[in-house]
């Protein structure tokens, strides 16, 4: 089973991950607010970390506001 990272915790972040699930993949979410992820996970079966998320996936997808792109992707480890 591939497994996906996306760092982000926003609509659009929920939903690929949601998507990804649906379709047979292992997705963890990176967030830098863990509260942003409690009704995801309830309804799904992906994971969520506090970011850190790109060493997990075989796939990263940067799933966040233009703006904080450079800043997701430092606190990733990227």
């Amino acid at each position: 089973m591939k497994r996906i990272g996306i760092l982000g915790s926003g609509a659009v972040a929920k939903a690929l991950g949601s998507g990804f699930i649906k379709h047979g993949y292992e997705v963890m979410l990176g967030t830098s607010d863990a509260s942003k992820l409690a009704d995801w996970q309830g309804k799904s079966k992906g994971r969520w970390v506090v970011f850190g998320c790109g060493h997990f996936g075989e796939i990263v997808v940067l799933a966040v506001k233009g703006a904080h792109a450079e800043s997701a992707l430092q606190m990733a480890g990227g």
